[in-house]
């Protein structure tokens, strides 16, 4: 599968977009004679024309700005040309539909009062049967706001919020018991919630909401249908509550990663089905509490992917009667979370014989029907601690985690019960129609193989795990070309009598990428600290052809840091970061901020370092590296904590670097960051360089082979054997 990013960056192409339909519009009406026509004629005043409408008329409103509010009493149909505004001039609601049957379509309505008590609003619809189709609202407290208006259509509008702290916002849409609502195909961005209230048998459908606090939140609001919503970065995506039989199929939710991060969340919620969905980059994709709620009714999750999540689902102990079905779980930190704790009782994750697809599930398929021929059983020591602990969840891919996980497994007194137990899972992930392509699952290649367990994955584990031995890889030695722009020979570093770093020599041309590769501990930060100047050691270090001990301030003017841990200034906004390492670099700002740009960070610098994703604060780390446009670039685990994307994108950002000639040293537990970004490995064991090789070279350099111990039925140990056989794995029976 591929992975494309268009669906995911739809927030940041919307603001475009509707920015360049925005300046069209202005000019349009600025270009045409304002004028209304009824059937009693032509007016230059919209109210005018308003009152001596009568029920049924069609009034089309020309070019211009007309200074309002309006109320809009009677059952016409008001249509625009040319995108006439309609400005409210800062009070009240802009437009306020009264009677039933009225239609507005074609108009910019801006500029509504800011009153949150008073609930101030672009378009307030007080009566039934109205349609509100292709308006551009903006600098609205509220949007569109129905009150008891049954039976109303809203349709391809765009709407814009005021530009207020989120709090002090009003809600883009708000429907306010009004049953048989249709909402299709409108575009909001940056308001507070969509809501949904009090109101029976909605269509929700087709819409895009973006930069919002709860993209859609619904409250008593019984058979309700959602389909083909993108809801993107938004602090939560939909929450779900007090309601029975919703119906949620095939939306996007994306990048929910505010203080609670859930794709959805469900309240109290009867009978709902949510199928062919993706839940992709969220804190949590779906997240249950007490749903359902009554002893008879049920939740049925199908067909939906949850990728690279935090967590994929979580839920609380006493949650029961949920039925998850060909969903397929892709490399999210922690498929099922259990919040407290515990077990989860009274869950199915099997029907007729078909479970789920989880991209850790190391089972294989003797009987090639597309079924695991094994259980699949969450029960990982440290998913159960950071279930009942929260704080745990700072360890995640340590080696603390790996550590605790290690012992589960090696002394079985101390292993969990598995929180869940699939019986069926699927071999191959179940992608609906119309979910957007998705990154290769990290086991992919075990699941398609069933028992191809020791592949590329395995071997880097091999390598991290085990002692090396030489294999016949010629280490480069220190001062081997002209072109050496770092040059190290003997480098020891000894810590309470233990050598970290022991005799360590090596070079690095100007225009290279070298990455330094081994285990936790084997002395990867160490080294680069050294080559800084940051520690003290015995050898020699030269950048440059300068010695760090003597110069070290010449060099650090030419080297950009980027540290594994940031330290910045929570307190601090971009800006005022920028200004005082650009002062301490000696940089000019007016450098310091076109460097910035390039970076893309200029639309980041007024906010606080505190209010600024990982993703964002690890670019102002590069950018603040950068200031000096140093030669080098010094990387110490750079991607490290960050999501999916935020990785992607700095990954992408290092190799612009590379291609533009800056020398790059960095270390990383990734192998596909090194295969990407390294031109030579320096694999480092126990204090000293275990090999000098190209990154293809990793995999080759174990020098003892993993066993794995598969327990499988006896009737499947033969089958089992001449798979793994038959893939070149030496396999026997224990």
């Amino acid at each position: 599968m591929r992975f494309v990013r268009t669906h995911l960056t739809t927030g940041l192409l919307l603001a475009a977009v509707l920015a360049a339909s925005g300046t069209s519009a202005v000019a349009a009406h600025q270009a045409v004679e304002s004028h209304i026509k009824t059937p009693q004629g032509t007016y230059h005043d919209l109210n005018v024309a308003l009152e001596e409408a009568r029920d049924g008329d069609q009034i089309d409103v020309y070019g211009g700005t007309y200074a309002g509010p309006f109320q809009v009493t009677k059952s016409v149909s008001l249509v625009g040309h040319d995108w006439p505004v309609l400005d409210g001039q800062g009070q009240g609601s802009v437009v306020s539909l009264q009677a039933a049957g009225i239609g507005l379509r074609g108009f910019v309505i801006r500029n509504s009062g800011d009153s949150l008590d008073e609930e101030n609003s672009g378009i307030e619809g007080i009566a039934g049967n109205l349609l509100i189709e292709g308006n551009r609202l903006e600098e609205t407290l509220f949007g569109i706001y129905l009150k008891e208006a049954s039976n109303t259509v809203i349709r391809n509008n765009q709407i814009y919020s005021k530009d207020l702290p989120l709090a002090r916002r009003g809600d883009p849409i708000r429907i306010w018991y009004s049953n048989d609502v249709r909402l299709e195909g409108n575009t909001i961005l940056d308001g507070r919630d969509v809501v949904l209230w009090y109101s029976e048998h909605l269509t929700v459908l087709a819409n895009q909401i973006s930069g919002g606090r709860y993209g859609l939140h619904f409250m008593y609001c019984d058979d309700a249908f959602i389909q083909g919503n993108l809801l993107t970065n938004n602090s939560v995506g939909a929450f779900l509550m007090y309601s029975r039989r919703l119906h949620l199929e095939g939306n996007t939710i994306a990048g929910s990663r505010g203080p609670s991060g859930y794709g959805i969340g469900m309240k109290d919620l009867d009978d709902a089905v949510v199928q062919g969905n993706l839940f992709f980059n969220n804190r949590i994709g779906a997240y249950l509490d007490n749903s359902p709620r009554e002893v008879d009714s049920t939740g049925t999750f199908s067909e939906n992917v949850f990728a690279f999540n935090d967590i994929g689902v979580h839920m609380l102990p006493s949650v029961r009667n949920n039925l998850f079905h060909r969903n397929s779980f892709i490399d999210n930190q922690e498929h099922v979370g259990i919040g407290g704790g515990g077990l989860l009782e009274g869950m199915t994750w099997t029907k007729e014989g078909i479970g789920n697809y989880w991209s850790d599930y190391a089972g294989y398929d003797a009987a090639q029907d597309g079924i695991g021929d094994v259980p699949y059983q969450a029960d990982r020591l440290f998913e159960n601690l950071a279930d009942r602990f929260e704080a745990l969840r700072l360890f995640i891919f340590s080696p603390v985690s790996q550590a605790i996980d290690f012992a589960a497994k090696a002394i079985p007194l101390v292993k969990p019960e598995p929180k869940l137990v699939d019986e069926f899972p699927l071999m191959e992930p179940f992608v609906p129609e119309g979910v957007p392509n998705l990154p290769a699952p990290k086991q992919g290649a075990l699941a398609k193989g069933g028992l191809l367990l020791l592949g590329v994955s395995l071997g880097v584990l091999l390598i991290v795990s085990f002692p090396y031995k030489d294999k016949g890889v010629s280490q480069m030695t220190p001062y081997n070309t002209e072109n050496d722009l770092i040059r190290v020979s003997g480098l020891t570093k000894v810590y309470n009598s233990l050598n970290v770093l022991d005799g360590v020599s090596f070079s690095v041309s100007a225009g290279e990428a070298l990455a330094l590769w081994g285990p936790n501990g084997a002395g990867k930060t160490t080294a680069l600290r050294c080559l800084l100047g940051l520690l003290s050691f015995k050898g020699d270090v030269h950048l440059f052809g300068m010695d760090i001990r003597t110069q070290g301030k010449a060099i650090r003017r030419r080297v950009g840091f980027v540290p594994q841990e940031l330290s910045f200034h929570d307190d601090l906004s971009g800006r005022e970061t920028m200004e005082f390492y650009a002062r301490l670099k000696k940089v000019p700002l007016e450098t310091a901020s076109r460097r910035l740009e390039e970076r893309n960070l200029a639309g980041h610098l007024e906010k606080k370092v505190g209010e600024l994703s990982g993703g964002m604060k690890q670019r102002l780390a590069v950018g603040i590296a950068l200031l000096s446009d140093p030669d080098l670039l010094i990387l110490d685990e750079p991607t490290s904590n960050l999501d999916v994307h935020s990785r992607d994108n700095l990954l992408n950002l290092f190799a612009e670097l590379k291609n533009m000639g800056k020398t790059l040293v960095f270390s990383s537990h990734r192998m596909d960051e090194v295969l990407g970004l390294a031109d030579r490995v320096l694999v480092l064991h126990n204090g000293h360089i275990a090999a000098d090789c190209p990154p293809d070279r990793i995999s080759q350099l174990g020098s003892y082979k993993a066993m794995m111990r598969l327990i499988v039925p006896a009737a499947e140990i033969d089958n089992a054997i001449k798979m793994l056989r038959d893939a070149g794995v030496d396999a026997s029976p224990n």
